[in-house]
């Protein structure tokens, strides 16, 4: 990386650096990239089995004006090359601000902002009857404004141990039905080994039929927006599932069912709602992310067993419009009592 005259920086994050990495934690690095990006994209490489995700952050966004989705990236940066010292700097005052009360704030107005989102997602998936999409997005809207739970106690984002983290972070806020609604919402709740690898089998099939396809069409994919097409590069290739089907493995070995579930759900939709975007390109439709489900099952390009293997691992094969409209308040009512006593959570905030 350090030959190449467009990095500036390398730094090692995630659970490496935390220190609470396991055998099968992929090894994650923030690549600060001079070049004029207008995103941030990842790529992975596998070498030795180890699988090393290399993370380009745009140089503006690290050596300038931090936008709070990094924050922990950089807070947790380990600096390994610095090309003039000023990714260092950017680390040491992330370091000394992380915990302010005015950072905070800053990342849980953007997990409000998301929740928004995903609710707007849900009530235009129920107009166009799609209750798999809406009952999906009622689950990312709350898992987005439940990251402030994280935030006020001080615990770190990780897909492999969202779950474990939460339930912690609501407990100490006295919050723990608020962790029991979600994983009921998302269908996680009280799994046992064979469902788990029930699902972890599910999820390998649907996953390696959308790595042929997009191997099949990779020349079309070059069609694509350029992030969704750096984002479909990542997430489609033999290298991403079998990393990811060794992360889930090791969870369930460790009797984490509901976490194995849950980071293969999680992982599950990020990768689809890049696929459908290539098959709406391919089929000259436009992509909208409220109606992933219909979309998915409705396409002529897509080998059936994708959906068919997506609903199986996550028991969405038959969404009612009831269950989809109480999910939708359940997140609503939620999200407004977050939003209702914001204030109170942040005080208990020890900067």
């Amino acid at each position: 990386m350090k030959s190449r005259d467009s990095v500036v920086g390398v730094g090692l994050f995630g659970s490496w650096s935390r220190g609470d990495a396991s055998l099968s934690s992929d090894v994650d690095l923030l690549i600060v990239d001079g070049r004029d990006l207008s995103y941030e994209y990842a790529e992975r490489v596998e070498l030795e089995d180890v699988f090393i995700d290399l993370d380009y952050v745009p140089s503006k966004c690290v050596l300038r004006q931090i936008p709070p989705e990094i924050d922990q990236k950089l807070f947790e940066a380990q600096v390994l090359f610095d090309r003039s010292g000023k990714f260092a700097v950017a680390k040491s005052l992330m370091a000394k601000n992380y915990y302010s009360i005015e950072r905070a704030e800053m990342r849980i107005a953007d997990y409000v902002m998301q929740a928004d989102t995903y609710l707007s997602r849900v009530v235009a998936a129920l107009n166009r009857s799609d209750f798999q999409s809406a009952k999906v997005s009622a689950a990312f809207s709350l898992a987005s404004v439940m990251r402030i739970f994280l935030e006020v106690s001080r615990k770190p984002y990780s897909n492999s141990r969202y779950l474990r983290m939460l339930e912690s972070a609501t407990i100490r806020l006295g919050n723990n039905e608020f962790y029991e609604d979600y994983i009921d919402m998302a269908g996680l709740s009280r799994l046992n080994r064979q469902e788990a690898d029930g699902v972890l089998s599910s999820v390998s099939d649907m996953w390696q039929n959308v790595v042929d396809f997009v191997e099949d069409n990779a020349k079309k994919v070059e069609s694509v927006h350029a992030k969704v097409k750096s984002d479909l590069n990542y997430y489609c290739r033999s290298s991403f599932l079998k990393g990811m089907q060794s992360r889930a493995s090791t969870l369930i070995g460790d009797s984490l069912y509901e976490e194995a579930a849950h980071y293969l759900f999680r992982a599950s939709i990020s990768m689809l709602e890049n696929y459908v975007w290539l098959l709406s390109t391919l089929e000259g439709e436009r992509f909208d992310f409220t109606y992933l489900f219909r979309r998915l099952k409705s396409s002529s390009l897509s080998n059936p067993d994708i959906y068919q293997r997506l609903v199986d691992a996550f028991d969405l094969g038959e969404v009612a419009q009831s269950e989809a409209e109480a999910a939708f308040k359940k997140a609503k009512d939620i999200i407004l009592d977050v939003r209702q006593k914001r204030t109170d959570y942040v005080a208990t905030f020890e900067p």
